[in-house]
Protein backbone atom coordinates (compact mmCIF):
# COMPACT_ATOMS: atom_id res chain seq x y z
CA UNK A 1 0.00 0.00 0.00
CA UNK A 2 1.34 3.56 -0.65
CA UNK A 3 1.23 6.43 1.66
CA UNK A 4 -1.94 7.79 0.33
CA UNK A 5 -3.59 4.45 1.22
CA UNK A 6 -2.07 4.95 4.78
CA UNK A 7 -3.13 8.28 5.12
CA UNK A 8 -7.01 7.68 3.94
CA UNK A 9 -7.10 4.85 6.29
CA UNK A 10 -5.49 6.53 9.16
CA UNK A 11 -7.80 9.89 8.36
CA UNK A 12 -10.71 7.00 8.40
CA UNK A 13 -9.99 5.53 11.50
CA UNK A 14 -9.42 9.12 13.35
CA UNK A 15 -13.21 10.00 12.13
CA UNK A 16 -14.34 6.48 13.55
CA UNK A 17 -12.71 7.14 16.53
CA UNK A 18 -14.44 10.76 17.18
CA UNK A 19 -17.63 9.57 16.62
CA UNK A 20 -16.97 6.68 19.43
CA UNK A 21 -15.97 9.17 21.53
CA UNK A 22 -18.79 11.09 21.04
CA UNK A 23 -21.54 8.31 21.07
CA UNK A 24 -19.85 7.00 24.22
CA UNK A 25 -19.84 10.28 26.43
CA UNK A 26 -23.19 11.05 25.73
CA UNK A 27 -24.01 7.35 26.61
CA UNK A 28 -22.26 8.16 29.94
CA UNK A 29 -24.42 11.55 29.89
CA UNK A 30 -27.15 9.80 29.58
CA UNK A 31 -27.03 7.21 32.08
CA UNK A 32 -25.92 10.06 34.80
CA UNK A 33 -28.71 11.63 34.37
CA UNK A 34 -30.97 8.77 33.97
CA UNK A 35 -32.65 9.54 30.78
CA UNK A 36 -35.54 7.57 29.44
CA UNK A 37 -33.97 7.01 26.45
CA UNK A 38 -30.53 5.58 25.18
CA UNK A 39 -26.94 7.38 24.81
CA UNK A 40 -27.57 6.51 21.16
CA UNK A 41 -30.14 8.90 20.60
CA UNK A 42 -28.42 11.48 22.24
CA UNK A 43 -25.50 11.08 20.56
CA UNK A 44 -27.25 11.35 17.36
CA UNK A 45 -29.15 15.04 18.98
CA UNK A 46 -25.54 16.09 20.00
CA UNK A 47 -23.89 15.22 16.53
CA UNK A 48 -27.07 17.16 14.60
CA UNK A 49 -26.63 20.09 16.68
CA UNK A 50 -22.90 20.31 16.36
CA UNK A 51 -23.24 19.66 12.29
CA UNK A 52 -25.95 22.52 12.49
CA UNK A 53 -24.32 24.84 13.91
CA UNK A 54 -20.82 24.38 12.39
CA UNK A 55 -18.80 23.50 15.08
CA UNK A 56 -17.88 20.13 13.25
CA UNK A 57 -18.04 20.12 9.92
CA UNK A 58 -19.23 17.22 7.39
CA UNK A 59 -15.96 16.52 6.03
CA UNK A 60 -14.47 15.98 9.17
CA UNK A 61 -16.63 12.85 10.35
CA UNK A 62 -17.68 12.37 6.34
CA UNK A 63 -15.36 9.12 5.72
CA UNK A 64 -15.97 7.18 9.32
CA UNK A 65 -19.72 7.96 9.28
CA UNK A 66 -19.83 6.12 5.46
CA UNK A 67 -17.65 3.27 6.81
CA UNK A 68 -19.62 2.67 9.57
CA UNK A 69 -22.66 2.58 7.43
CA UNK A 70 -21.45 0.65 4.43
CA UNK A 71 -20.54 -2.25 7.24
CA UNK A 72 -23.29 -1.77 10.02
CA UNK A 73 -24.80 -5.00 9.00
CA UNK A 74 -21.83 -6.42 11.09
CA UNK A 75 -22.95 -4.82 14.35
CA UNK A 76 -26.28 -6.94 14.06
CA UNK A 77 -24.38 -9.88 14.22
CA UNK A 78 -24.89 -9.96 18.17
CA UNK A 79 -28.63 -9.28 17.95
CA UNK A 80 -28.72 -12.09 15.41
CA UNK A 81 -27.03 -14.30 18.34
CA UNK A 82 -28.89 -13.06 21.05
CA UNK A 83 -32.30 -14.16 19.22
CA UNK A 84 -30.70 -17.77 18.61
CA UNK A 85 -30.17 -18.19 21.88
CA UNK A 86 -33.93 -16.90 22.60
CA UNK A 87 -35.80 -19.38 21.04
CA UNK A 88 -38.07 -21.00 23.56
CA UNK A 89 -39.62 -17.39 23.99
CA UNK A 90 -39.73 -16.91 20.28
CA UNK A 91 -41.35 -20.33 19.86
CA UNK A 92 -44.21 -19.09 22.89
CA UNK A 93 -44.08 -15.67 22.21
CA UNK A 94 -43.21 -15.21 18.28
CA UNK A 95 -46.57 -14.30 16.85
CA UNK A 96 -46.95 -11.75 18.82
CA UNK A 97 -43.68 -10.37 19.02
CA UNK A 98 -43.90 -10.55 15.31
CA UNK A 99 -47.28 -8.96 15.48
CA UNK A 100 -45.85 -6.01 17.75
CA UNK A 101 -42.69 -5.55 15.00
CA UNK A 102 -44.91 -4.61 12.35
CA UNK A 103 -47.75 -2.75 13.92
CA UNK A 104 -44.79 -0.38 14.92
CA UNK A 105 -43.52 -0.53 11.83
CA UNK A 106 -46.80 0.16 9.75
CA UNK A 107 -47.09 3.20 12.37
CA UNK A 108 -43.88 4.82 11.45
CA UNK A 109 -44.34 4.31 7.77
CA UNK A 110 -47.53 5.64 7.70
CA UNK A 111 -46.75 8.72 10.15
CA UNK A 112 -43.17 8.75 7.79
CA UNK A 113 -45.79 9.08 4.78
CA UNK A 114 -48.37 11.58 5.93
CA UNK A 115 -45.82 13.74 7.38
CA UNK A 116 -44.21 13.69 4.42
CA UNK A 117 -47.13 14.74 2.25
CA UNK A 118 -48.07 17.42 4.46
CA UNK A 119 -45.03 19.11 4.31
CA UNK A 120 -45.17 18.48 0.35
CA UNK A 121 -48.64 19.97 0.25
CA UNK A 122 -47.87 22.69 2.51
CA UNK A 123 -44.61 23.78 0.18
CA UNK A 124 -46.91 23.64 -2.88
CA UNK A 125 -49.24 25.97 -1.23
CA UNK A 126 -46.41 28.33 -0.44
CA UNK A 127 -45.15 28.32 -4.01
CA UNK A 128 -48.59 28.56 -5.52
CA UNK A 129 -48.76 31.99 -3.07
CA UNK A 130 -45.51 33.24 -4.06
CA UNK A 131 -46.45 32.41 -7.92
CA UNK A 132 -49.79 34.39 -7.50
CA UNK A 133 -48.88 37.25 -5.45
CA UNK A 134 -45.92 37.25 -8.62
CA UNK A 135 -48.38 37.54 -11.29
CA UNK A 136 -51.03 39.53 -9.80
CA UNK A 137 -48.00 42.30 -9.36
CA UNK A 138 -47.24 41.58 -13.11
CA UNK A 139 -51.09 42.34 -14.06
CA UNK A 140 -50.99 44.98 -11.77
CA UNK A 141 -48.00 47.08 -13.33
CA UNK A 142 -49.90 45.75 -16.64
CA UNK A 143 -52.55 47.68 -16.12
CA UNK A 144 -50.93 50.77 -14.76
CA UNK A 145 -49.22 51.04 -17.74
CA UNK A 146 -52.16 50.24 -20.11
CA UNK A 147 -54.46 52.80 -18.00
CA UNK A 148 -51.73 55.92 -18.69
CA UNK A 149 -51.56 54.86 -22.14
CA UNK A 150 -55.59 55.20 -22.35
CA UNK A 151 -56.41 59.31 -23.70
CA UNK A 152 -58.43 61.08 -20.85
Amino acid sequence: MNTATFARLGHTLLQITLLIVIWYACDRLAAWLHLPFSGGVVGLLVMVTLLLTGVVRPSVVHQGAEWLLSNMLLFFIPLIVSVVQFTALIERQGLRLFAAIGIGFLCVLLATAYTVEWVCGFERRLRLRKLRAARQARHGRQNDRAARELPA
